[in-house]
């Protein structure tokens, strides 16, 4: 481990003042090493400094924890579907193939245990029970602390369940001594030590504060998450009971939680811990909508809507996966933050959306089918609703050439869900092969959704994601959330559901379920089958529900479930694309910067 890590040349902090207005219009700013060991309230703008530091200098700062952090979180995931290659390194991200260099992960390595080496300073110069304040303060270290580890841990350790003894965490950096070069610890060592911060946390942190800054709350909800990630669902089920009990938060309601990134975390009811940035001060620079990390997932306007022409890359789109999902029900409040950019919001004309498959092995059999990538189409629909104006032409055998193979106009069929009403389409394409007249069918039937001409990018159709944009109207201005009441709910039904208790897990689920969607929603124990088991049940609703915050990831992998991407992105592109990953895959696990190693010999590469 490189000992620049450990060396602090600027302390990020915030100035603090004697009004609330003057940090809210103006909070953070960075000041010498020895001004801040020689100021009044040295320790406490350290402290606030360490939350500087893992925020960056900006939204738009590509060197930030949290515009790396994210990336690592959720391009692997299925939930996203990368629409065209590009040179930035969260491609290999997004596609399973690791590097050991890469700015994007050195960069989440050196902010993270600057951050640590912040938090280290503090909780050695600072007297525990000298006031209150002081120990919230501590706390608050302590707080940062253990959820730095725990993500790296997560990044770059494999899941708790896989063996934490023999498997190996991260360097566990627990002083500010430079000499101090710790090797990797194992994954159960880096638990141990995440819990303990986290306890200590808790039981320092005794004044109440914004969401913007560590609490009690806080702590306690990150250690129900850390206890439901060790499979200790007791301690999940407790730590999530004491937030409940704390009576500070609540859910927001239906139509509150569809702006949800448009509050402030000091604004919204329902966040327990979120890392604030400040309109006016964290987003100056004119480029600042385009590089921070939601600027992929849409194009949004001034007020942070989507636009086709607005600022933001707009590359990285919801999955088909994620949305045939939040499609199951009308007016899911998650469907509110995915919007299918439509070209012609005039135009009468209707289009029927659906994918197809452009290449087979040489036996054309269903089992053997060999997925290239995907071809997404867009037809024209017939004024009834029953057929496809088109006939499209694709290429069956992968040569290239698609004159051989035509798909024919299709009957759509139309039926409505008994539970939902909603009338879900589908329609059954089939390739004739022009030569010999053998027909061969498509996956069918294939989901058809019926809408407008959308906007698409290297044939993918624009489903910009805003959840992460929005904040106070400001273009994509976000507070990216750590912990909020909905997962403490989840984190309870998942544990439950472990434990074989179904009244209590379908009670909890159904609670951020029904605020969702409406009480005609909720799960039953007859919706329990053996093809849809109660953890299939709760692993759903959490994928629904914090989509895009940080959790899939993860959420498939320690489960030892397989992260399915059987749908069109640029993933299935290339030499040897993963269509599915499987929990026990090296290539779930980051390897470290190759930097660390060179400076390090004694830190161990993951294979």
């Amino acid at each position: 481990m490189n000992k620049k890590i450990y060396t602090w040349f600027l302390i990020p902090a915030v100035i603090l003042g004697l009004f609330s207005c003057e940090l809210d219009r103006k909070p953070f700013e960075t000041i010498e090493k020895d001004d801040v060991y020689s100021s009044s309230n040295s320790l406490e703008a350290l402290t606030l400094g360490n939350y500087a530091i893992l925020k960056g200098s900006g939204i738009a700062d590509g060197y930030s924890w949290v515009n790396n952090f994210y990336r690592f979180a959720e391009y692997p995931g299925d939930n996203v579907a990368l629409s065209g290659s590009t040179t930035d390194p969260l491609m290999f991200i997004y596609n399973y193939k690791r590097q050991t260099t890469g700015y994007r992960k050195q960069a989440l390595w050196t902010a993270s245990y600057k951050t640590i080496v912040g938090c280290n300073t503090v909780i050695e110069r600072a007297e525990a029970g000298a006031s209150e304040e002081i120990d919230h303060m501590i706390g608050q270290n302590y707080f940062l602390r253990g959820m730095v580890y725990f993500y790296l841990t997560n990044v770059f350790g494999r899941p708790y369940n896989q063996d934490p003894v023999s498997n190996l965490g991260v360097p566990l950096k627990l002083t500010t001594d430079v000499d101090d070069q710790p090797i990797r610890s194992s994954v159960k060592d880096c638990y141990d030590q995440i819990v303990r911060d986290l306890l200590k946390a808790e039981e320092l942190m005794t004044i109440e504060k914004t969401a913007s800054y560590g609490t009690k709350e806080a702590a306690q909800a990150l250690l129900s998450r850390v206890y439901l990630y060790m499979e200790d669902n007791d301690k999940a089920i407790e730590y999530a009971d004491k937030v409940f009990t704390s009576g500070r938060y609540a859910l927001l309601s239906k139509d509150d939680f569809k702006k949800y990134p448009r509050f402030t975390p000091d604004d919204n009811s329902e966040t327990i811990f979120a890392l604030r940035y400040v309109d006016g001060a964290d987003n100056q620079g004119q480029w600042d909508d385009w590089y921070t990390f939601p600027g992929m997932y849409a194009s949004v306007d001034a007020q942070g809507y989507p636009s086709l022409t607005g600022a933001g890359w707009g590359e990285l789109y919801a999955s088909v996966s994620y949305r045939n999902l939040v499609d199951e029900w009308p007016d899911d409040a998650r469907g509110a933050f995915v919007t299918g950019m439509v070209l012609d919001e005039s135009s009468e004309s209707l289009f029927g959306e659906w994918y197809g498959l452009n290449a087979y092995d040489n036996d054309d059999s269903d089992a053997n089918m060999k997925y290239n990538s995907y071809l997404f189409h867009q037809d024209e629909v017939s004024v009834d609703m029953t057929t496809l104006k088109q006939t499209w032409e694709i290429d069956l055998d992968g040569d290239g050439t698609d004159e051989t193979t035509v798909i024919e106009e299709s009957t759509i069929t139309a039926q409505v869900d008994p539970k939902t009403g909603v009338t879900n389409y589908s329609v059954t394409p089939y390739m004739v092969n022009t030569s010999t007249g053998a027909t061969t069918m498509l996956d069918a039937p294939v989901k058809l959704r019926i809408n407008k001409l959308l906007a698409s990018r290297q044939t993918y159709p624009k489903y910009f994601v805003t959840k992460c944009s929005g904040q106070e109207g400001k273009g994509h201005l976000w507070s990216p959330v750590v912990v909020r009441l909905a997962e403490m709910y989840l984190n309870k039904a998942e544990a439950y559901a472990k434990k074989g208790d179904i009244g209590n897990a379908l009670m909890n689920v159904n609670e951020v379920r029904r605020r969702a969607i409406g009480a005609e929603a909720e799960y039953t124990s007859s919706d329990i089958t053996p093809e849809m088991t109660l953890l299939d049940i709760v692993l759903k609703e959490r994928r629904l529900e914090l989509a895009y915050e940080g959790h899939r990831k993860f959420d498939v992998f320690r489960n030892g479930r397989t992260m399915n991407r059987h749908y069109p992105g640029t993933h299935l592109r290339g030499n040897e694309p993963f269509y599915e990953m499987l929990p026990t895959s090296f290539d779930i696990v980051e390897y470290l910067p190759e930097k660390e190693i060179q400076a390090q010999p004694d830190l161990i590469q993951n294979p």
